[in-house]
């Protein structure tokens, strides 16, 4: 074989194995009975979740302390929101933009609908209400059917009317916010309207439940979860990621195989994606024969009651 054809075979085998050895594999990730903090005073109860972490850079690791450097792509979980976390996802996120036709919205449960209060924007503040019913879209997003409209002086034959937005408007929030308003429905695919990281997946059923807005997921196209082995099966409520890359802090973990455990099982885990290295530091470690890692830690909410130097006697 010609020398150069020689060096050209050679040249395409190394960038081809440098290619594959450059892009991480999707990190799978499992949650059981987690207080999931997504912003102050926003939390999503996490009975179940499986679904996997894609980072938005290929060829480079999702970064966990970064929730905008990879996208979670569900395939099943059962997800909850109290009526207090969904008022200040309201505010703070659905309806916090510029030309937002809405604001000081409330929302409380009632006989299994969301009534929502709030005040209009048409020049000066007008005072609404509606109570909504909850469903699911064929395209798996959350609807919401306003049953009764109320405003003061408003004349409105339908949400669009009512909030004095066009079809520009429509569209640019839909792009934008991940809500569309259609006639009596306000339409939100629920991932993209929490605060970071951005979820996809299909809503299959929703419910009002108490005092929460009941979401379960289910999504085929993002593939069907795997067998994991954890490094505590037995433990009631952890997150745990496996396989793949990523990134912590100044730690990069290759082939994942980390469990982050509640010290104190009695009650949910209660973790905040953005503070969680405070519950780190409050926390102890131990390393698995497969080279894998248990972190064990506190509840947030129960940080400030903990030794300055919790864990560390451990």
């Amino acid at each position: 074989m010609p020398r150069i054809l020689l060096v050209c075979c050679a040249f395409m085998f190394l960038s081809l194995g440098n290619g594959l050895r450059s892009k991480p594999l999707d990190v799978q990730l499992d949650m059981r009975n987690v207080r999931l903090h997504l912003d102050e005073g926003i939390v999503l109860g996490v009975s179940r979740l499986r679904g996997v972490m894609v980072s938005r850079s290929p060829g480079t690791p999702a970064v966990f302390d970064d929730s905008n450097s990879y996208v979670l792509r569900l395939q099943t979980a059962t997800l909850s929101m109290d009526m207090a976390s969904l008022q200040n996802l309201m505010n703070r996120h659905v309806f916090a933009y510029e030309g937002s036709p809405l604001k000081d919205v409330t929302v409380q449960v009632e006989e299994g609908r969301l009534k929502m209060k709030g005040k209009l924007r048409k020049g000066v503040d007008v005072p609404f209400s509606t109570t909504a019913s909850v469903s699911t879209t064929e395209d798996g997003r959350l609807r919401l059917h306003a049953e009764s409209l109320k405003a003061l002086g408003v004349p409105a034959k339908g949400l669009l009317d009512l909030f004095g937005l066009k079809l520009d408007d429509v569209v640019n929030i839909k792009k934008r916010r991940g809500v569309e308003v259609q006639d009596n429905d306000i339409i939100i695919a629920a991932g993209q309207v929490l605060p970071p990281p951005e979820i996809v997946g299909r809503l299959a059923k929703v419910t009002v439940t108490g005092n929460s807005l009941i979401q379960v997921f289910d999504d085929a196209s993002n593939g069907r979860p795997g067998k994991l082995v954890l490094p505590s099966p037995s433990s009631p409520n952890y997150v745990y990621f496996g396989g793949g890359d990523i990134r912590f802090g100044k730690l990069t973990m290759h082939d994942a195989d980390l469990q982050l455990i509640d010290s104190d099982p009695k009650d949910p885990f209660d973790f905040f994606l953005a503070k969680y290295s405070a519950q780190l530091v409050a926390g102890y470690s131990k390393n698995t024969p497969q080279k894998g890692l248990k972190t064990y830690m506190p509840d947030y909410g129960d940080l400030r009651s903990l030794p300055a130097r919790a864990g560390s006697h451990k």
